[in-house]
């Protein structure tokens, strides 16, 4: 090729040049670009993600916090609920025991009256004009007083017993019911 025709031609490859050199830096550029959007918009799509994934976590912390609470309200209801049924339960237990010293006293004034009267009689059946009762007459009273003054006792041990049981019954049966009417109990 001549000299001349590197002069013809070289204004067409210089430009091709230039042309490829401002293609290669508008792909660059446009790359550059696309990379900084995509790197922005996946950014705003983490901080969208971000803040849902946070307001979420502070919802289910806030109904974490007002779960706790009901439930230690629950408990507390219930503490006093047992407690109230435990006080009122001792203060029946403390009746029935007053009421159980006051009828072991009547009893036993009861059987020392049954005593004398079975002594009295005894001794009315000895001092009578009539002929001497013997040994057995005399006995049957006396046996009556003491038998009737064992059942006597042994009637106020069952009686204070059952109302002893009597009581730890209803306070059970209380606390039960108690503990079922909550508001977290289901219901039946």
């Amino acid at each position: 090729m001549t000299p001349m025709t590197y002069a013809k031609v070289a204004p067409y490859v210089v430009g091709g040049l230039v042309a490829a050199i401002l293609l290669g830096l508008c792909l660059a550029l446009y790359q550059y670009r696309y990379s900084e959007g995509y790197r922005a918009g996946v950014q705003d799509e983490r901080l969208v993600w971000q803040a849902k994934w946070d307001r979420q976590v502070a919802e289910l912390a806030s109904a974490k916090a007002r779960s706790l609470q009901l439930a230690r309200e629950e408990e507390q209801r219930r503490q006093d609920a047992i407690e109230k049924v435990r006080q009122d339960a001792e203060q029946q237990i403390a009746r029935a025991q007053t009421d159980a010293v006051a009828a072991n006293a009547v009893a036993v004034s009861l059987r020392e009256q049954t005593r004398r009267l079975a002594a009295r009689a005894s001794q009315g059946a000895s001092h009578s004009d009539t002929a001497q009762p013997s040994q057995a007459v005399e006995q049957p009273a006396v046996v009556l007083a003491d038998v009737l003054g064992r059942i006597d006792a042994r009637a106020g041990e069952l009686a204070a017993a059952y109302d002893r049981a009597r009581a730890a019954g209803l306070a059970c049966e209380q606390a039960y019911d108690a503990l079922r009417a909550g508001p977290l109990s289901p219901s039946p």
